[in-house]
């Protein structure tokens, strides 16, 4: 569990932090986008299958760990410790990216019209990373417990790499074949529309 503490509770906020600090550091060119990003409030929670739960709360753009759940968080994450591990190799220290990835927008950031689009999401759906150290995520939109999922987003680890990278295209992926909807596709519908929701 050490790994999963460490990781949402002081790797993640550091990275978030430290990409509002790249946007302050932009000057006179960044303060429209800096001006969203600290009026974005929101809070995240994370339960792990082995025990641990996780609090975040964005305040004013900055991101820090909170000692208790919020009660109306934006996004529950559920994993295991041994999926946390796989989720940092592969998104690095901003679950955000896996947001922006699978919603097709690699350079997201939340303002206050994505956050406000994601909110008004009511579903709960499981991303599947497929090749030799398979891992996945489950994504309930609204506060724990979380419910068993009603889609799954299923891909192949290389192709996520290129989803994350920009150099695959969401629909591309979906039209090829290398990415598979099974379930309600209303839910990773709505994600991805909410996350390509202008700035």
């Amino acid at each position: 569990m050490a790994n999963a503490a460490s990781y949402f509770e002081k790797r993640v906020p550091e990275a978030w932090n430290q990409r509002l600090a790249a946007q302050v550091a932009r000057g006179a060119d960044g303060l429209d986008l800096l001006a969203k990003m600290r009026a974005a409030d929101f809070a995240l929670e994370v339960e792990i299958s082995d025990g641990g739960r996780f609090h975040l709360t964005t305040e004013r753009g900055e991101m820090r760990a909170a000692p208790g759940a919020h009660p109306a968080p934006l996004l529950t994450l559920a994993l295991s410790e041994a999926d946390c591990a796989r989720l940092e190799a592969s998104v690095g220290a901003s679950p955000m990216t896996l947001l922006g990835g699978v919603g097709g927008n690699p350079d997201f950031v939340l303002t206050p019209a994505r956050v406000a689009a994601l909110r008004e999401i009511s579903g709960t759906m499981r991303i599947e990373v497929k090749g030799a150290a398979a891992w996945g995520v489950v994504l309930h939109f609204g506060a724990p417990p979380v419910p068993a999922a009603t889609t799954t987003v299923s891909i192949g680890d290389a192709e996520f790499s290129q989803l994350l990278g920009g150099e695959l295209d969401l629909q591309g992926a979906f039209m090829t074949g290398k990415l598979q909807l099974g379930g309600d596709v209303e839910v990773p519908m709505k994600m991805a529309m909410a996350i390509m929701t202008p700035e």
